[in-house]
């Protein structure tokens, strides 16, 4: 297929639909959006580490991103927040955690 031809067939988006694509950008919803869907999609005992480490009731790990209000988003930020520095704790001190070995932690290696 020659470019013209290629050209001919894209179809341009319209005007309404870019700017709110762009807006989208700058006010945060595109990057909701995507974290609703992680949250969602993780696991049950995941989402309970999320909600312990925020301080909320783990039993909560039911619910989906939505049904959370503002207070409890900010506690589960808190908390992300809270266990990605752990883990930059950990692998700062030990290394890749993932490279740990059983005799590692054992008393009788």
């Amino acid at each position: 297929m020659n470019n013209l031809a290629f050209k001919q067939q894209q179809q341009t988006p319209d005007a309404a639909e870019s700017i709110a694509a762009c807006k989208a950008l700058f006010n945060g919803e595109t990057t909701r959006c995507k974290l609703k869907k992680m949250f969602n999609q993780l696991p049950d005992k995941s989402r309970g580490l999320v909600l312990i480490a925020g301080g909320l009731p783990a039993k909560d790990y039911q619910r989906e991103f939505e049904s959370f209000d503002d207070l409890e988003l900010q506690k589960i930020r808190l908390g992300m927040k809270y266990l990605k520095e752990m883990v930059v704790v950990f692998d700062n001190s030990l290394g890749d955690v993932r490279r740990l070995k059983h005799y590692q932690f054992s008393r009788t290696h």
